[in-house]
Order: C-alpha cells, then structure tokens, then sequence
C-alpha cells in the first residue's frame, strides 16, 4: 500500500498529498471495511484529514445512518492520518468517544478530522462528521498509540 517511511508532515507538497490520496483511494488501502462501506479520503494535510461515505447501505433498521457508521468513519479516518503523521509507523486505537447529534436518512457523510495532539507515542484527533448541507451530525475523537514499529 504505501513505501516504507511515507510521510505526511508541514513541507508535503501538493503533489505528494495528491498522490497519497490517490494511494488512499486505491483498492483496499483503508481496509476492507472503509472499502465495503464506501469510504473515500477526499482531503488530506497535516493538521487534518477528510473522508466521505454514502449514507446508503450502511443505515440501521429504521433508515438512519448507523452510529457504528459514524465510528468506523472516524476510526478509519483518525487512524489513517495518525499512520501518515507518525512517519509510517503502526498505530493502535486507545481511545474512543462518540456523540450522535443529529440523524441523516439519505446523502453523503463527511468527516473532518483535526489534530488536537501529535507527539511521538500519541496521537489525537476531534472528527466532526456532517450531512450535505453541513449539519453537525456527530463528533467523535479518538486517540491512536503510535507503536515505534513500521508495518511489514
């Protein structure tokens, strides 16, 4: 998926952020979860990150949007940008915190997920996911462990 050592810090031009989203969006890259729900990485910088995901076939009995939809975005999200700022090394999910607000019946969800930490064992970010007309629907944040590994 990615070269050994892939990056994301202030100095990434605008090129390589294209091509890292370009990578992202490849088959499987965030997993086969994010790929069966349809999630697509459409924004990508240091200080944050932003994904989309159709509302369509990942609702609950009743039509909504799941929750557990709201979490894996999040997740998936977070932990993706948590990776790339890391210098490529594994990371692990410690923590985690959602807030349902309001519901979404049909449409796309985006999530926005900013950093409030990054030091070099921690990484936190605030994810706030909205519907097409830019209502808060949820936010989530999550903290990630940065294990001083790089995947094999």
């Amino acid at each position: 998926m990615f070269r050994p050592g892939t990056s994301l810090t202030a100095d990434t031009t605008d090129d390589e952020l294209r091509e890292l989203l370009a990578q992202l969006n490849s088959a499987g890259a965030g997993g086969p979860l994010a790929e069966r729900m349809g999630i697509e990485f459409v924004e990508l910088a240091h200080d944050h990150a932003a994904a989309s995901v159709p509302v369509e076939g990942n609702t609950q009995p009743m039509g909504l949007f799941h929750g557990g939809a709201h979490v894996v975005l999040a997740e998936s999200l977070a932990s993706m940008h948590s990776f790339l700022i890391s210098g490529g090394k594994n990371v692990v999910g410690v923590d985690l915190n959602a807030t349902h607000l309001r519901a979404a019946k049909e449409g796309i969800v985006t999530a926005r997920a900013e950093v409030l930490h990054q030091g070099r064992s921690i990484a936190s970010h605030e994810v706030k996911m909205t519907d097409e007309a830019g209502r808060l629907l949820s936010i989530v944040r999550i903290t990630n462990m940065i294990l001083k590994t790089e995947p094999k």
